[in-house]
């Protein structure tokens, strides 16, 4: 035999063969630059660099990496079986002729070597020529400016040759293995399985509607945000399971209905797509559930993490109202930090403010007593350790604290307080647990409550007469009404394009004092351009996390499309012949596939958007413990997100349906 037979031979079939095996190669490639990217990422010393948010950022994009592992190996050994199933014939035609499995074995190890060679080289070549754009595009989300140390990654460039050169040759191991246990006959008739009418499988079919169910009733019932967390992952397996039994089981159910339909199934359309459909769906419809689920991935992910990102502005602000927050948490006896210590250090941040020409609209410092209750009614509330859903913030100070805070020469009557909320109006006279008291004045303050708006909590301030009676009254247990005390400095500069340097120049004096005085150590210290940068930077990683991922799972999606139609096509093609030489015109045939086509396109896009409908109640609460705005943006996101995919997917559907036709045609 000559040298370089097999190598060549095997060249020869992959180039006869280009229409199966140029999107397999451009897919395998595309998936190992994927790779390349977000591991040549998570491990990049400028992502390592970006402050507070780097060790998130390195851990969702590590994440990442086994994501697309998972994948990958998944997706690839899928696209494989569309590939060996359509040269079965091929294989059996070499067995006729004289060549042994052997030599077929051969013939297909040099095929599995050109293919991996081609896919290791483009992927990883392509995602060097990319890793700045995908670092440019990461650092512009995270709003992090950092110098560009992109190169050509050496750890990346192993990491994926080890873990991909497996999958390809695991791939081949599973082709071997077909072969080996089948004789040429049965190679042949290989492509044309599944020919027998399948049964209705009721057993299947209940299995889909009692899981699918279970996971929307799951997504519809929770109420709890911790809760809806906890049980969002088992909904989703309840969601997978029975997607692919419906899909199984029902769809053949239904077709079968359609076809004891009469004035339905006796058109010449629906004819001949009820009939192959019924033999087809056993087949078709693991493919088409796989479509379904990844493309309510896609939904998932891209208006999970665009809401997320463009909402980081309010959470932000639903976290902290001040600029500048600084807390101190006294001892029961308040006898650390001291009041001359406190005075201070509050004297040095002004200091400091001022000389950095930093203006500032606010500047409190306010010492209280925070207690969680439950309410009973508007104007009342019972002392609880209650953390759910009717918790009530109240937070107590004292007449002399609230003057001195707030510059106010207030009095009041042993029975009187001063009140603001939140959540309701303050009425004429308010109750806690067994205390009663008559309200009289409400007032509204800067930083009074922790929280102005009622989105992070409801939240009630008390201004009691005396100590006496804030201990008397907010105590849990009145045989010990020592209290641990808060002392809290809140901050608003007048121009927050100042926030970056403020929080640079006061963090900077705390810890000084902090280091340099008998200040307590237990101390926190917060500011809104913090806090905005550190969500930006985890929230932009997730954005940038689910575009990527979504454009993995979209060239999924599209590529098992792509395969099933080429495959369905090559396997009606000698049908629609015969229907044609019985008299079917081009026109009818046309009509026929289209109506075809539109059911395996498009079913799995509608049921992916009444899996997102159900989840969407789900999502939103598991938003709200995540501190994000209201459930507007996510909306808003979905319907873009709908939208994009849908004429994604329609794109597609009309180069599928014109690649179908020609080949039946033909």
């Amino acid at each position: 035999m000559k040298t370089f037979f097999y190598p060549r031979l095997a060249l020869t079939n992959i180039k006869k063969n280009g229409k199966v095996y140029i999107p397999y190669l451009l897919t395998s490639a595309f998936t190992v630059m994927m790779f390349y990217l977000i591991y040549s990422l998570s491990v990049n010393s400028g992502v390592l660099k970006m402050d507070a948010g780097a060790q998130t950022m390195s851990m969702i994009l590590g994440l990442g990496v086994y994501v697309v592992i998972i994948f990958s190996v998944i997706f690839l050994f899928y696209i494989n079986s569309f590939i060996i199933k359509r040269r079965k014939k091929e294989v059996a035609l070499y067995n006729i002729l004289g060549m042994e499995k052997k030599h077929v074995m051969i013939m297909m190890f040099c095929e599995t070597i050109v293919t991996t060679l081609i896919s290791l080289a483009g992927g990883i070549l392509l995602g060097v020529l990319f890793s700045k754009l995908m670092f440019l595009l990461l650092v512009k989300l995270v709003g992090f400016s950092t110098a560009i140390s992109i190169g050509i990654s050496t750890d990346a460039i192993v990491k994926t040759i080890l873990i991909y050169t497996p999958i390809f040759m695991v791939s081949y191991l599973f082709n071997v293995i077909q072969i080996k246990l089948a004789n040429p006959i049965e190679l042949l008739r290989g492509g044309q399985t599944g020919e027998k009418e399948p049964k209705t499988k009721w057993l299947l079919t209940i299995i889909g509607v009692l899981t699918l169910g279970g996971g929307y009733f799951i997504a519809q019932t929770i109420e709890d945000p911790a809760t809806a967390i906890l049980l969002f992952f088992i909904a989703v397996i309840l969601v997978i399971i029975g997607t692919y039994c419906l899909f199984t089981a029902g769809s053949i159910a239904i077709l079968k209905m359609l076809k004891a339909n009469k004035h339905f199934y006796y058109q010449t359309k629906h004819f001949t797509s009820v009939s192959q459909l019924i033999y087809r769906m056993k087949q078709n419809a693991v493919g088409l559930a796989s479509i379904c689920i990844l493309c309510t991935c896609i939904l998932v992910m891209l208006s999970s993490t665009v809401s997320l990102y463009s909402g980081v502005q309010d959470t932000a602000n639903k976290i902290l109202d001040e600029s500048f927050q600084l807390k101190f948490y006294l001892d029961d006896d308040n006898a650390y930090p001291s009041d001359k210590d406190l005075k201070v250090l509050y004297a040095k941040l002004e200091q400091q403010l001022n000389r950095n020409d930093i203006e500032y609209t606010d500047f409190v410092n306010r010492r209280y007593v925070i207690v969680n209750t439950i309410s009973n009614k508007a104007n009342q509330v019972a002392l609880s350790d209650n953390y759910g859903k009717d918790a009530i913030t109240v937070i107590g100070l004292t007449l002399d604290e609230y003057n001195r805070a707030y510059h106010d020469n207030q009095k009041l009557a042993k029975n009187e307080i001063i009140m603001s909320s939140n959540y309701f109006q303050p009425q004429k006279d308010f109750q806690i647990g067994k205390h009663s008291f008559a309200v009289k004045e409400a007032v509204h303050k800067p930083f009074l409550l922790e929280h102005e708006k009622q989105v992070a909590g409801k939240e009630v301030a008390v201004v009691f007469p005396d100590t006496q009676t804030l201990e008397k009254t907010l105590s849990v247990t009145p045989e010990d009404p020592h209290m641990n005390y808060i002392e809290t400095l809140s901050i608003q500069y007048k121009d927050e394009s100042h926030a970056e340097k403020a929080n640079e120049v006061l963090k900077d004096c705390v810890e000084n004092e902090v280091r340099q005085s008998e200040l307590s150590s237990h101390y926190y210290m917060e500011s809104h351009y913090s806090i905005e940068n550190m969500l930006t930077q985890m929230y932009g990683s997730l954005f940038f996390l689910g575009i990527f991922l979504g454009v993995l799972f979209l060239m999924a999606a599209i590529l098992i499309m792509y395969y099933k139609q080429l495959s369905e096509g090559y396997e009606d093609q000698k049908r629609f012949e015969i229907m044609q030489n019985v008299g079917m015109s081009k026109k009818e045939v046309k009509q026929t596939i289209r109506s075809q086509v539109l059911i395996f396109f498009f079913l799995p896009l509608i049921v992916a958007v009444i899996h997102m409908a159900f989840a969407f109640k789900m999502i939103v609460n598991m938003f709200s413990f995540l501190v994000l705005s209201g459930p507007e943006v996510f909306i808003i996101c979905t319907a873009i997100s709908v939208v994009v995919l849908t004429i994604i997917y329609s794109i597609v559907y009309i180069l599928t349906a014109r690649t179908y036709y020609k080949i039946v045609r033909h």
